[in-house]
């Protein structure tokens, strides 16, 4: 795999998932005509949406699975969709999505400038420009891309790498329509999120469209400021694809029993255990991480308030929290009823879908209140919007108000 860059890879951090079948959407022709062997160096592709190197334990042919152990000596059964295997010398003459080395004048065979990997330029996705096999051209495949730029925090904003991803990620390398979901629409049989078509668990640092409904990784976007926490749903996303353009991102605001439970998850997964010490780590991570948590109206809180104001909202929702001293332990413990995510805002994500008046003005713009709903809406193709900078300073108070209005309906917004 000559030029890829690979992360190390983390242990898991939760149960291993059910057995889940192929999937049904298109998806490279030789990764399902190669043959895989024992023994094979490949990438596989994990629920984080970065590229691990590993080794091919064992073979299934009939599950369509590959048994990896990853260079942290874990093994878990990854689908052929989701592993990468190098070039087979005597083959990069061959299409390694049509397994065909037919060429015409408009669709010629081009080669990836790290991975070695042959494409026609209509088979790649997206397609590739005439121009970019000529001498001196230094293309690289939506795979390659993806590897160098997607990382922990999210993927890169700037440079080369960055700008083709964000090309790449105009499209996607899967159909949405035959990807069957759960009833709550957190998880699909075929296992394909994102703009890498790879696997993902919806509660670990993933972000859901609120246009198209499909999850995205956190180290696949390239809107966030700050690194998601694990269950955190408390932003508006919309992805690439659905812009036609640079993703969109809004922060939701967060109530203090909100960010309990967000703290009291993270800290669950992360560390692996039930219940935390007030003082020693629910507070002092919440007080180290206070910047990144992004938690607006609450941002100004002095930080001689943020110990009564977290201990409240744990004492106080007895149906989320437990403490100590209910199960006769240290009454300064505290964990959650049930190791689950916040619950999502109450606007749900159907709710919060943008009116698509106008799909192709890629920035988001303020919206009005319609009734008791706080729905983003864009203005007509045609509407003009004077920028900030051209308004009054009453005006551009008016503004923020009205942005504040728009995000505080999120949350208070119920149905009749």
């Amino acid at each position: 795999m000559e030029g890829r860059e690979t992360p190390t890879r983390p242990s898991r951090t939760t149960p291993s998932s059910p057995r889940v079948t192929p999937a049904l959407v298109k998806r490279p022709r030789f990764q399902t005509l190669a043959r895989f062997w024992e023994g094979q160096d490949v990438l596989a592709r994990w629920t984080d949406g970065l590229l691990y190197l590993g080794i091919i334990k064992k073979v299934d042919s009939a599950q369509e699975t590959c048994l990896v152990r990853f260079e942290d000596n874990s093994q878990f059964s990854v689908l052929w969709k989701d592993i990468f295997p190098p070039a087979v010398p005597g083959k990069e003459q061959l299409c390694c999505v049509c397994n065909s080395q037919s060429c015409t004048s408009d669709n010629k065979l081009v080669h990836c400038g790290k991975c070695k990997h042959a494409y026609h330029q209509e088979c790649h996705v997206p397609s590739v420009p005439s121009d970019t096999d000529s001498p001196g051209s230094s293309w690289m495949c939506r795979q390659c891309v993806f590897a160098v730029a997607t990382k922990r925090g999210g993927a890169l904003k700037k440079g080369p790498y960055a700008r083709s991803m964000l090309h790449m990620k105009l499209s996607l390398p899967y159909q949405l329509k035959p990807l069957e979901w759960d009833p709550l629409h957190l998880t699909n049989k075929q296992q394909c999120y994102c703009y890498c078509g790879g696997p993902g668990e919806w509660n670990m640092k993933m972000l859901q469209c609120c246009r198209c409904l499909q999850w995205f990784h956190e180290a696949c976007t390239q809107c966030l400021s700050k690194p998601l926490l694990y269950g955190d749903r408390f932003y508006v996303f919309e992805c690439s694809v659905c812009t036609r353009g640079p993703e969109n991102a809004w922060r939701l605001p967060l109530a203090w029993v909100d960010v309990s439970h967000l703290v009291l998850y993270h800290l669950s997964i992360c560390c692996k255990k039930k219940y935390f010490d007030f003082e020693r780590e629910i507070l002092s991570f919440v007080n180290e991480n206070w910047e990144s948590l992004l938690l607006g109206d609450l941002t100004d809180t002095p930080r001689s308030e943020r110990y009564s104001n977290l201990l409240h909202a744990l004492t106080a929702q007895k149906d989320r929290f437990i403490s100590g001293k209910e199960i006769k332990k240290k009454k300064c413990l505290f964990g959650l009823q049930s190791r689950v995510p916040p619950p999502a805002p109450q606007s749900t994500v159907t709710e919060l879908r943008l009116q698509e008046t106008d799909v192709r003005s890629p920035a988001p713009c303020v919206s009005s209140l319609s009734g008791r709903m706080g729905v983003l809406k864009r203005p007509p193709h045609r509407t003009k919007t004077p920028s900030i900078a051209q308004r009054t300073r009453k005006e551009r108070q008016k503004l923020q108000r009205a942005v504040t209005q728009v995000l505080s309906a999120f949350i208070l917004y119920r149905k009749d």
